[in-house]
């Protein structure tokens, strides 16, 4: 039995200094960092760490695809990469990640602009403390993190397919917070449920995530999970309270932004990824999956609960 509780262990974490640049061991070869004739789809790029990525991604070369809600953040995003003059290209393109059929439109934009996408990264999230809900009726953190991002990899899981090798790069938390998934909640009330949504959230797209690089082995599509640790974001600007003190603490301990981007460009590049699929990568090392992704049955009742959801937008 461990000395230290994870969630002990994760609530610690918030209050150690964390890495203040990007661990040169892990560097991108030069090969590695011409992605000329790459397209990538990257959600969560107009903000944050998915911005900086983009940054990253756009100079070596790639053609970035930036789905977004904010169509202000969109248009400044292309103006700061077409100043900076890199080697790629960029597209950005009106996505509401709250709004269901948002997304299937999205998709289908992008699909009929793009003849291939070689790599999907799924970086958008949100931690909503309000129990307002979505306009399909899913709380907040459900419908972002979870029912979105799986909408939008199915819409797009085919052309990728024709782009073999091609990757798609989910990004998670540390999950551990969370003992289990309840889906007997999910199941039952209509947002999903509110509570430890965001861990929750997280959790299912996990499960997810194993079970569609399971069910792409063989296909040259690789599947996998990006924790990329502690970094300043906009994650707690919904926190209320005393709890906004976190905000200031995260200012001082958490990394900068360009330590988890530097992780996340690194899963989409680094050949060391070649047909590695299934896995979690937790800030530069892998790490187990949750003890609830190894249950079979868990992730099978979860699947077919969100096919019955994703229904009438597939």
């Amino acid at each position: 039995m461990p000395l230290v509780s994870e969630k002990t262990r994760i609530i610690l974490k918030l209050f150690t200094p964390q890495r203040r640049k990007p661990n040169p061991r892990h560097a991108l070869a030069a090969a590695e960092r011409d992605l000329a004739g790459k397209t990538i789809v990257f959600t969560g790029g107009t903000d944050g760490i998915g911005r900086v990525a983009v940054e990253m991604l756009h100079q070596m070369g790639a053609h970035v695809v930036v789905p977004g809600r904010d169509a202000a953040k969109g248009k400044a995003l292309l103006a700061a990469l077409a100043a900076r003059g890199g080697r790629g290209k960029a597209s950005f393109e009106p996505c509401d990640l709250a709004d269901l059929q948002s997304v299937k439109d999205c998709a289908a934009r992008i699909l009929a602009a793009h003849r291939r996408i070689d790599v999907l990264v799924n970086c958008a999230g949100i931690n909503a403390m309000s129990d307002v809900p979505t306009k399909d009726g899913f709380a907040m953190n459900w419908s972002v993190n979870y029912l979105a991002p799986v909408l939008l990899t199915r819409l797009l899981l085919d052309r990728l397919r024709d782009a073999a090798p091609a990757r798609i790069v989910n990004l998670t938390t540390d999950t551990a917070y969370l003992d289990v998934i309840d889906l007997e909640t999910m199941e039952t009330d209509p947002d999903l449920g509110q509570k430890d949504s965001y861990a929750a959230s997280k959790l299912a797209f996990e499960m997810f995530s194993v079970d569609l690089a399971q069910s792409l082995s063989g296909s040259g599509v690789t599947v996998n999970l990006q924790h990329p640790g502690y970094i300043r974001s906009n994650l707690l600007r919904n926190l209320r309270g005393a709890e906004r003190v976190m905000q200031g603490v995260m200012r001082i301990m958490a990394s900068p932004t360009e330590v988890g981007a530097d992780r996340i460009v690194r899963q989409v590049a680094a050949s060391g990824f070649n047909g590695v699929s299934g896995v979690l990568i937790a800030e530069d090392t892998q790490r187990a999956h949750h003890s609830e992704v190894g249950i079979a049955a868990k992730r099978q009742r979860l699947a077919a609960f969100t096919d019955r959801i994703l229904a009438r937008w597939l």
